[in-house]
């Protein structure tokens, strides 16, 4: 029993016997956080470009691009919506696996499912169950695929998107492996792209090449059997992980599912900065116009690390993606602003005098106690000698502190604002919810557009 195959039959199983309510409730939750994190993000200059690039340099019809309401060939719809998902780091996050794990899936069967006219139902459960085997797969290769130089999901999405293509479309066991297999030999995307318009873009080709490997696999194309584990096959190209885990991940698979295991966004930035965000807003509260002397953030040791390279590497944020990806900018952002919006990796936020003095008085010291990103701590020292503190465990919206589902309404709503017309965003929430029972995807698509 080769991996692919080991994931084939997870896949054809499951879309036999079904998934847990519980588990198409998540699904529909992760719809919906995408949405939130996409709607703000039509003005942003790479998704101009890509959306440019879809509309003129692409033929075919049928699938559309969210929020434009652009009507084009699958693949490119799949490779716009994947990189709105991306652009403003506002998605889902994996933490195990450093990566956002529905961001390539969803676009290519979303943009199936279109063409298709498939259920909500059977979109969902296509949906989770590629998820799932993306995870199964990400849970192998990582942490020493990330610390490789990869980006977790540019190598791992592309598995998820054709498994979950696979599932909606019906396929048999031997092309579901096929097509799990050619996804497996095109995988790409390095890290150095983070704080760049380019990593935006490999969310959306990882979405459209995960639906190519399913197309072409439904048409006869061959992938090795042994594309993850042979010699010089996903594994050993990719991690330098033990090989004893595969058997023991691959049978862990939905027992219990991974993706109930997703953490949520409440502010725009990527997740090794939610923590001090929200402990900076918590003693902004209490600090009664006091001057700063000295912010000091006690945080896992990697999140240390990270945002040391990202400072010798950027310097001053020169680009909203550079400010996004700046963990002391945004922190130092919030404070002054009183919040942490997009209007925070602006260009007159990102360039203020204030922001930067106040950045360059932020310090992380590495915190042995921390085993992951899901919490630090902040001490405050004023300038009249007064000192704050703050810790937070498990930040708003980590399966610790579960984001409830009408906050996750709400947050649509609000970067909904001024994009979207009066009310549109609460129509938006309520075909998600009831999606399940749709006929097909075309009430909510016809949704997603800005007039």
């Amino acid at each position: 029993m080769t991996v692919s195959r080991r994931l084939a039959d997870f896949l054809v199983n499951g879309r036999t016997d079904g998934i847990p309510d519980e588990v198409l409730h998540e699904t529909a939750r992760l719809l919906l956080n995408q949405l939130k994190a996409s709607v703000g993000a039509t003005r942003h200059p790479a998704i101009r470009i890509l959306h440019d690039w879809a509309t003129t340099e692409n033929a075919g019809r049928g699938a559309h691009v969210h929020w434009f309401g652009t009507e084009t060939s699958p693949q490119a719809a799949a490779m716009v919506n994947g990189a709105l998902y991306e652009v403003l780091d506002f998605h889902d996050t994996y933490i195990p696996c450093f990566m956002h794990a529905v961001s390539a899936v969803l676009p290519a069967v979303l943009a199936l499912a279109e063409v298709r006219g498939s259920s909500g139902r059977d979109f969902l459960t296509a949906l989770a169950l590629g998820i799932e085997a993306e995870l199964a797969v990400a849970t192998i290769l990582m942490p020493t695929g990330y610390y490789r130089g990869n980006v977790p999901a540019g190598l791992t999405g592309g598995v998820g998107a054709a498994a979950a293509c696979s599932v909606l479309a019906g396929l048999e066991t031997d092309r579901v492996v096929h097509a799990l297999g050619i996804a497996m030999c095109s995988a790409f995307g390095l890290y150095a792209s983070v704080g760049s318009m380019t990593l935006s873009y490999i969310t959306g080709a990882t979405a459209r090449s995960g639906l190519s490997a399913f197309q072409l696999a439904e048409r006869g194309l061959t992938a090795p059997a042994t594309a993850f584990e042979g010699d010089r096959g996903m594994f050993q190209a990719h991690c330098d992980e033990d090989r004893a885990k595969i058997d023991g991940v691959l049978d862990a698979m939905g027992k219990p599912w991974r993706l109930l295991g997703q953490t949520y966004k409440v502010v725009p930035t990527e997740t090794i900065t939610h923590g001090p965000v929200q402990c900076a807003l918590a003693l902004l509260a209490q600090a009664q116009g006091r001057t700063v002397e000295r912010m000091t953030f006690k945080v896992n040791d990697l999140v240390q690390k990270i945002a040391d390279e990202r400072r010798e590497r950027f310097g001053n944020p020169s680009s909203e993606s550079e400010a996004c990806f700046d963990l002391r900018h945004c922190a130092a952002a919030a404070w002054l602003h009183g919040r942490f919006t997009t209007a925070e990796t602006a260009a007159d936020c990102y360039t203020d005098p204030q922001v930067l003095a106040l950045r360059d008085r932020i310090e992380l010291m590495s915190d042995p106690a921390r085993p992951t990103f899901e919490g630090c701590s902040l001490e405050v020292r004023f300038s009249d000698g007064s000192i704050l503190f703050h810790n937070v465990d498990n930040f708003l919206g980590t399966p610790g502190a579960r984001l409830p589902d009408a906050m996750l309404g709400d947050l649509l709503g609000q970067y909904a604002s001024g994009v979207l017309p009066d009310g549109r965003a609460a129509h938006v929430v309520n075909a998600v919810w009831n999606l399940e029972s749709a006929p097909d995807l075309s009430a909510l698509v016809n949704l997603l557009r800005t007039d």
